[in-house]
């Protein structure tokens, strides 16, 4: 026989295994705490009971900025390693390219937080407004362009870019 075979198992071995057993599952507890508390919140939008409780007014404003009958074309071309240029072009329900507006464009990563930021768009021509954007890092992007004039309810896109 080995001498391990040979060894009886007391009662001072048997604690020293559990209480090893029990170190290790402790231990992996308190990694995944630390890990958890380290990363992402999960909070996916701020206020979100009182949102929720406007849910009824953000539908009234989609059935009266769809009764506008606009088509908003927005487009992402990339020209460097995190730059870009943001493109929106407006036409109103006839045809017509739509001029004279503010537009700002709200830029939000979906899974880190801390890096939104919002730049104004120019009118290049007609009905199309554009703004240069440096993206302080790669990936997916949610953007809400707000398009304004005075004394008027806000009209609102939003839409996603990626930038590798």
């Amino acid at each position: 026989m080995s001498e391990l075979a040979a060894r009886a198992w007391t009662g001072r071995t048997f604690l020293f295994w559990l209480l090893g057993f029990f170190a290790i599952v402790f231990g992996a507890n308190v990694a995944f705490i630390w890990f958890a508390t380290d990363s992402w919140t999960g909070l996916a939008a701020e206020e979100s009971y009182r949102r929720g409780i406007d849910y009824n007014q953000v539908l009234e404003r989609a059935v009266r900025q769809d009764a506008l009958g606009w088509t908003a074309d927005v487009g992402f071309q990339k020209t460097g390693a995190n730059t870009g240029a943001l493109t929106l072009r407006l036409v109103d329900s006839v045809g017509v390219e739509i001029e004279g507006r503010t537009i700002e464009a709200s830029f939000r990563r979906p899974v880190i937080e801390g890096f939104d930021f919002t730049v104004p768009m120019a009118m290049a021509a007609s009905g199309l407004y554009v703004a240069q954007v440096v993206l302080p890092s790669p990936g997916q992007w949610d953007v809400r362009l707000e398009v304004s004039q005075s004394r008027a309810q806000p009209y609102l896109i939003e839409t996603r870019i990626w930038s590798k």
